[in-house]
């Protein structure tokens, strides 16, 4: 089989994958061919031995914290492929819901075919790179540059926004004699996204899901996952998806990437399914730790309208006893503080077991990120910090899909 695309690469990646302990398969799988002439490549193990490695490369260093997104891909790829375990297995082993299992299941699938495309093909990779990228990208990410500077300060209420748009696709829906039915958690769905690109990600999905379901019925359904906002839409069985559904979404992709989401389709058994997971406004707790009161503000502004919860002291001695108490996600550390320096703040939460684990972003005026990182912080933003930084390093060291303490006390 020819793979021209990036989406061939993939869907080739999943079936030798799948069928990993079938050598009959896996002398058929594209991959063999595409991965060039290797030592012993007509032998039935050699391409699972060679995914096996691919994997193995990706398993982080032992000092690696636990939860660092990193051990998640590696983990998922091992236990779902490597030792064979079923879906729900895995899930439980990485403490994750199915939803998330499938998010996840994606993204270490694009980590492990950048690793194979690094190692055996570094020319095709830079001719052929993933398809939010392809010949229409660089006016696409001209034409909404503004959404990476306009952020929105409210988040958009999926209780309103969900049946808008689903009002909107009505009268395409009736063209095409398809019933539409929405079903939301009652609980608050705030999503941290900007109102017009939320509502053209969800307009892409539907226009596709009405497209593949001819006088069938689409649900669309939500609810709170974690420290995201889970969006399910799944056509009536027999739907009928004109071409490629990856292809048809190709655009919406690009949108979600850029919005700090993921669109995953499926079409198994017959139904055309998307399922998206979206920020959920302010569901994620950092703890700042800064003895400028300007910076505490900065930051918080800096986080207006995203994932993210600041939580703020300027006392770094009461910081190890704050960490413990409302144990947020990510810790960011000044090192110029009058009463304590950031270091000595850095080797005590370091130590403690309750707050050792947890990842620190070192926030300081110094250029010493050298050694913030060899005396175990994750990340490091170098003042004056800009708002791209800022929340670029927190997504690095985001726990997407651990459990969100929402327990928190108000800090002055």
């Amino acid at each position: 089989m020819v793979m021209n695309s990036y989406e061939g690469f993939l869907q080739q990646l999943r079936e030798a994958l799948s069928a990993l302990y079938d050598p009959a398969t896996l002398r058929r799988n594209g991959l063999r061919q595409l991965l060039g002439p290797v030592e012993g490549a007509n032998h039935p193990t050699a391409l699972r031995d060679l995914l096996i490695d691919a994997i193995e490369s990706l398993r982080p260093a032992h000092e690696t914290p636990a939860q660092m997104r990193a051990w998640r891909i590696y983990d998922l790829l091992h236990f779902r492929f490597v030792q064979q375990f079923g879906p729900d297995e895995v899930a439980d082993q990485l403490g994750i819901s199915a939803r998330h299992l499938r998010r996840e299941q994606h993204a270490a699938l694009e980590a492990l075919a950048a690793r194979l495309q690094e190692r055996y093909l570094p020319s095709t990779r830079a001719e052929s790179p993933p398809p939010d990228d392809d010949e229409a990208g660089p006016q696409w990410h001209q034409e909404l540059a503004w959404l990476q500077d306009a952020p929105p300060e409210q988040g958009v209420n999926l209780h309103e926004g969900l049946p808008s748009v689903l009002a909107l696709v009505t009268p395409l829906a009736q063209q095409h004699q398809v019933a539409l039915e929405l079903q939301m958690d009652t609980q608050p769905l705030a999503v941290a996204m900007h109102p017009v690109a939320l509502r053209q990600l969800l307009l892409g999905v539907l226009d596709t899901a009405i497209h593949a379901s001819a006088r069938g019925r689409v649900l669309v359904t939500a609810q709170p996952e974690a420290a995201e906002i889970a969006v399910e839409v799944v056509c009536s069985p027999g739907a009928v998806v004109r071409g490629e559904p990856d292809a048809e979404l190709r655009m919406t992709r690009r949108l979600a990437r850029l919005c700090g989401c993921i669109v995953d389709v499926s079409t198994a058994d017959d139904r055309f399914a998307a399922h998206l997971l979206l920020p959920a406004l302010g569901r994620l707790p950092v703890l700042v730790i800064d003895d400028n009161p300007d910076t505490l503000e900065l930051l918080r502004r800096y986080a207006a309208g995203t994932r993210y919860h600041i939580l703020v002291t300027r006392d770094p001695d009461q910081a190890l006893g704050l960490a413990q108490q409302i144990t947020p996600q990510i810790i960011v550390l000044d090192v110029m503080m009058p009463q304590i320096d950031g270091w000595e703040v850095l080797g005590r939460l370091r130590q403690h077991p309750r707050t050792g684990q947890i990842p620190v972003v070192v926030c300081s005026i110094l250029t010493q990120e050298e050694l913030a990182l060899a005396l175990g912080a994750s990340g490091f933003v170098q003042k004056p910090v800009t708002r791209q930084n800022f929340l670029a390093a927190l997504d690095r060291l985001s726990p997407l899909g651990q459990p969100v303490h929402t327990s928190q006390p108000t800090l002055n």
